[in-house]
């Protein structure tokens, strides 16, 4: 009987999949380039000047990513705050590693008062060395995708991810200019939709999934599988969207602003809604609650982790310097942390909304429909929104 009753849910389920996928089809239309947003023209600094020439050194690139990685001390207080402390060892001694899946020695007093996740998140000490399950080792053949979208999501969004499969997210060629595709999943706590997930990569070939709990403090660990990857599977990439999904993305016009870049930038690109000045939040009831025993003072300049574009050239480096950064449980703060220790900060754009806005402060060049990426939106929003750009791009 339980056998017959997981059978009906398999095959309902799967029906439900192939009736999104001829729904979104069915509704799917393609958009033009429109007019953009400025770029930004302050140039950011360049880490490959001083990495690049010690590329497949791998002692002098370590020792030099532990110099650079020095930047972070200006995070550093004073404090007896645990991850203050633990990253100001890290700096101070050249033999010490973060993410080496070893636990604390000496594991923090007031632990049991953290909330669950937290406590978690600490308990794992770091380990990124995960199975990986569902792997796509020819999603970027010959070194030819222009931009790579990385989108994280869990393994029940099933409807997300069809969504952003049949718009913005559809694998195509633009101008010449190859996008691919990659969703990121862990397992899900409590429930096994393997033979699903199995399923729809059967149909799309685009699930990437590791043997780790796909949990909302766990979105770090996510973020550094996905590099190693990366840096693997994809090291020709020129550009590396990362993002949520529940975004929206006008894809092509982002393509053609990328086009746009020069010198130096295109290999030093950390671009989205930045946030210059963030601190933790010290109410334990919000989802992103950080005690102050943990770490001390402020956040440095990052990019909202909702969507934002970096070099595809960095990838090793940002895998690599991470081994000088304590693993943090806000993804896009460590993303944060990550870039500081490489000497760069994220370039704002106006065109990247991953945060609500006051209204009077909103960028007066973006109206809605000239922003680049939107966060928050369901997959009906998406496809209503995809349908209403207007004529054809050009595509391979």
């Amino acid at each position: 009987m339980v056998r017959c009753r997981k059978f009906f849910v398999s095959i309902t389920a799967i029906l439900t999949l192939v009736g999104l996928k001829i729904y979104f089809e069915i509704m799917y239309e393609l958009p033009i380039f429109s007019e953009l947003p400025p770029t930004p023209t302050e140039p950011p600094r360049n880490p490959l000047v001083i990495l690049e020439p010690f590329k497949g050194q791998e002692d002098v690139s370590m020792n030099t990513l532990h110099d650079m990685a020095n930047n972070l001390r200006r995070l550093l207080i004073s404090s007896n705050s645990y991850w203050n402390n633990k990253e100001q060892n890290l700096l101070d001694s050249k033999d010490m590693r973060a993410w080496t899946c070893k636990t604390s020695k000496e594991p923090l007093k007031d632990l049991k008062t953290y909330p669950e996740p937290l406590q978690l998140f600490l308990q794992h000490g770091g380990c990124r060395e995960y199975r990986l399950i569902i792997d796509q080792p020819d999603k970027c053949p010959y070194n030819r995708t222009f931009l790579l979208l990385a989108i994280k999501s869990s393994p029940q969004n099933f409807a997300q991810r069809q969504a952003v499969r049949s718009s913005w997210g559809t694998e195509r060629c633009y101008g010449g200019l190859y996008v691919r595709l990659v969703f990121l999943l862990g397992v899900a706590p409590g429930q096994d939709f393997s033979p699903l997930i199995w399923y729809e990569n059967g149909q799309s070939h685009d699930l990437l999934q590791w043997d780790f709990l796909d949990t909302f403090f766990n979105l770090t660990l996510k973020d550094q599988l996905f590099l190693g990857w990366a840096r693997l599977r994809c090291s020709g990439a020129k550009y590396i969207l990362k993002g949520d999904d529940d975004v929206f993305v006008r894809t092509p016009e982002i393509v053609q602003e990328l086009t746009l870049l020069g010198g130096h930038q295109t290999q030093s690109l950390y671009m989205g809604h930045v946030v210059s000045s963030a601190k933790p939040y010290r109410d334990p009831r919000s989802k992103y609650y950080i005690p102050y025993s943990y770490y001390a003072g402020s956040y440095p300049p990052y990019a909202g982790g909702g969507g934002y574009v970096f070099s595809g050239a960095l990838t090793p480096w940002l895998y690599l310097v991470s081994y000088f950064v304590i693993p943090f449980p806000i993804d896009d703060v460590y993303t944060g942390m990550c870039f500081m220790a490489l000497g760069m900060k994220p370039t704002g754009h106006p065109g990247f909304q991953t945060f609500e806005i006051p209204g009077r402060q909103k960028y007066p060049c973006c109206s809605k429909t000239h922003l680049l990426l939107e966060h928050k939106k369901s997959p009906q929003e998406m496809l209503q929104m995809w349908s209403k750009l207007r004529d054809h791009v050009q595509h391979c």
